[in-house]
């Protein structure tokens, strides 16, 4: 009976059987397909170029110094592999016609020999292309880049590296895009002056390192001598040069920054109190004036700026038409000072007479004879009719036209 029932509907279980393995198999599929994937910067290894350089001979890589490729397999293992899981070399002691050859990339180490089987490996650009030339000479400048912020109160001077220009030899090609060599010294903290030796290296017109194998310097270091300063905050004044047109006035002078910190031996910042800048010329202007100016220019010998970025001094000098107003002014409002006890003054003429002042309307508007403050010093006078000058306050502001007389009569007893 049990034989009987395990052989029942036999058919309908091997095929039940059958559609699991098919869905297994699929679902297996699916979860670990092949899939490709690119992988780019993989350098690529320069072999037997010595015998290249045994013939007299430098080479520079144009193309190909790293290679793009795409690998194709399982996404179990596609998916985990990156750049450093594969080695790429270049036979350059087999090159073409076209001093070209091609890239030969496979897994390294880190891929297991039986996953390295299951993947394929195709290179993108699949030459090294060299150029092939004499060894030449350039003579190029070093240049010391500083970095860190030296103490509170300090400022750097320009470095003076030793030597100051060197040597670098190569390829023709290389040598054409350098244009210095660059130290870097670090001045954190500094407060005295910093003496350091320093690593060189190749830079190119964009800023950027060359780093070549075949390229060699006269020195690998130099060394550096860094002045540390002292600094102090200075003001700035600015003034104009020259008379405007008639009729107009400078009515302000804006600048910006209106003080720098600069930097100097204790002594020589001793010796300056501010930036005294008197040549801003305003000849015959009508009209609002603005310029820059490099301050640079008005520092004295052995002064600098810490911050060579602040060096720009933007100006504006505002020009406004004048006016001329009038101010009636009554023998009544005009004080007398100076006066001797024994006398007394009686201003005789005129009963009136009107001021002519002379600024910006914005400053005459409203003025009245109190604002100017019209008075006599009558210190000194005999008794009789005389005349005396009218005497006003010297405003800022604005100007009184033309002199102003009364007439006065002095009595009293001799």
């Amino acid at each position: 009976m049990k034989n009987n029932k395990f052989f029942s509907n036999l058919g309908l279980k091997l095929l039940a059987l059958l559609i699991a393995f098919v869905v297994w198999f699929a679902v297996m599929n699916v979860e670990d397909s092949v899939i490709s994937k690119t992988i780019s910067d993989i350098p690529v290894e320069m072999l037997n170029g010595d015998v290249i350089l045994e013939n007299g001979n430098l080479y520079n890589i144009t193309d190909g110094e790293t290679v793009e490729i795409i690998v194709r397999g399982p996404r179990s293992i596609v998916d985990g592999l990156e750049a450093d899981d594969f080695e790429a070399t270049a036979d350059l002691a087999v090159l073409s016609v076209t001093n070209s050859t091609i890239i030969s990339v496979s897994a390294n180490s880190n891929v297991s020999a039986v996953d390295a089987k299951k993947i394929t490996v195709t290179p993108v650009n699949q030459y090294v292309t060299l150029s092939i030339e004499e060894e030449a000479e350039k003579s190029i400048p070093v240049r010391v880049i500083t970095t860190g912020n030296v103490a509170d109160g300090y400022a750097v001077g320009s470095p003076v590296p030793t030597p100051n220009m060197i040597t670098v030899s190569g390829p023709e090609s290389v040598l054409t895009n350098i244009v210095e060599a660059r130290a870097v010294v670090d001045v954190s903290n500094a407060s005295a002056d910093v003496v350091s030796v320093a690593n060189i290296g190749c830079i190119d017109g964009y800023g950027t390192a060359v780093e070549k194998d075949n390229i060699t310097l006269s020195v690998s270091t130099v060394s550096v001598s860094i002045p540390v300063y002292s600094t102090k905050t200075i003001k700035i004044n600015v003034e104009t040069a020259g008379t405007v047109q008639d009729g107009y006035a400078v009515r302000s002078i804006n600048y910006e920054p209106t003080s720098v910190v600069v930097a100097g031996s204790k002594e020589d910042l001793d010796k300056l109190s501010a930036i005294d800048i008197s040549d801003i010329v305003v000849t015959d202007a009508s009209e609002n004036i603005e310029k820059n100016i490099d301050i640079l220019n008005y520092l004295p010998s052995g002064i600098f700026l810490a911050d060579d970025s602040t060096n720009d001094l933007a100006v504006n000098v505002v020009i406004e038409e004048m006016s001329e107003s009038e101010i009636t002014v009554s023998k009544s409002s005009v004080r007398i000072i100076g006066k001797n006890a024994d006398y007394t003054y009686d201003i005789l003429s005129p009963d009136s007479f009107k001021v002519r002042l002379s600024g910006f309307a914005e400053d005459l508007d409203g003025l009245t004879a109190d604002d100017i403050n019209p008075r006599i010093n009558v210190k000194g006078l005999t008794i009789g009719e005389q005349n005396v000058e009218v005497e006003f306050d010297d405003p800022d502001k604005y100007d009184i036209k033309d002199r102003y007389d009364v007439k006065i009569e002095v009595s009293g007893t001799e």
